[in-house]
């Protein structure tokens, strides 16, 4: 099995956009960002220290588990 790929904060982002997650600009203090999905009421905070750096593995997962993102998500 083949090591998932690692994502920065923008990618990130706009590939959560295409499943109806969206970044919430009012919550979320100091590196926290706060996302979003309506259709199921669900919040999840990401860590961010800059829109380029990339994000670890473990918090890419959490965030597929908590909106229930198909595996091919990181590829």
């Amino acid at each position: 099995m083949p090591k998932p790929k690692r994502l920065t904060y923008r990618e990130l982002k706009n590939k959560l956009k295409d499943y109806g997650i969206e970044e919430l600009t009012k919550r979320g203090k100091g590196s926290e960002r706060i996302f979003f999905q309506s259709a199921t009421k669900k919040f999840i905070p990401v860590t961010c220290h800059g829109e380029g750096k990339q994000l670890g593995i473990g918090l890419l997962k959490a965030v597929m588990r908590k909106f229930d993102l198909p595996e091919d998500f990181l590829d």
